[in-house]
């Protein structure tokens, strides 16, 4: 499988003998600020989990849609529909509100909570050492459609390769172990032995992209 970007090949799973191979391979997850703000943060900036879990909700609802059956017969049928939703004050799950398709129309829909067991919140990394490392600073989730409202998600890179966002005054080279600054940014670990404050391994002392404040970025394998 093949997977394409602007016409050009971005990824690929392969498969040789039993060993099915995702190429190349980032694993992130969704996350959200706790004051659901949504800063300037530097891609590879250290994150960490707080004790608090993201809560995402839809809107369930049917529309009606007339097609032509093959005979070129009129019919009317109903359509399950499910749209990400904002909640706004004063509303509560379960409750049935009206609600507007991208259609323009009007609908009759209720409030539903998602079954999200897994994504907690986060915050940049504050602590040196940190055990609560989760991963760093991906993206914002600006691809959306807007229909969630002013939730401002963000992807955190946790597992597989990525740049780590490395503390101007920290020199680092292959095979070295980074955990947090409590800055947002990473210093080397005092030992080599991976722990649960080891956020990355170096693969290379390359400059990816170095920020106005002195920071750079290199290219790590995730351990968090």
């Amino acid at each position: 499988i093949a997977l394409y970007q602007g016409g050009s090949e971005e990824g690929t799973i392969t498969v040789s003998g039993s060993t099915v191979s995702y190429n190349a391979f980032t694993g992130g997850h969704w996350s959200r600020l706790a004051d659901n703000s949504k800063p300037t943060i530097l891609r590879g900036t250290i994150i960490e989990s707080i004790d608090e879990m993201c809560d995402w909700y839809v809107v369930d609802f049917e529309v009606e849609r007339t097609k032509k059956d093959f005979e070129g017969n009129s019919v009317t049928k109903k359509y399950a529909k499910r749209q990400a939703y904002a909640l706004k004050d004063g509303e509560s799950v379960g409750d049935t509100i009206t609600y507007r398709y991208l259609d323009g129309k009007d609908y009759s829909a209720k409030i539903i909570k998602e079954g999200d067991v897994k994504h907690v919140k986060c915050k940049i990394s504050d602590t040196a050492d940190s055990k609560k490392v989760y991963g760093v600073f991906h993206r914002w989730d600006d691809a959306d459609d807007g229909s969630d409202g002013d939730v401002n998600d963000l992807e955190v890179a946790q597992v597989g390769t990525y740049i780590v966002r490395v503390n101007k005054d920290v020199t680092v080279e292959a095979g070295d172990l980074l955990v947090s600054n409590g800055d947002g940014t990473a210093k080397k670990q005092d030992d080599d032995i991976i722990r649960s404050k080891t956020v990355a391994k170096v693969n290379s002392n390359v400059k990816v992209e170095t920020y106005s404040d002195g920071s750079y970025t290199v290219p790590c394998t995730l351990h968090c």
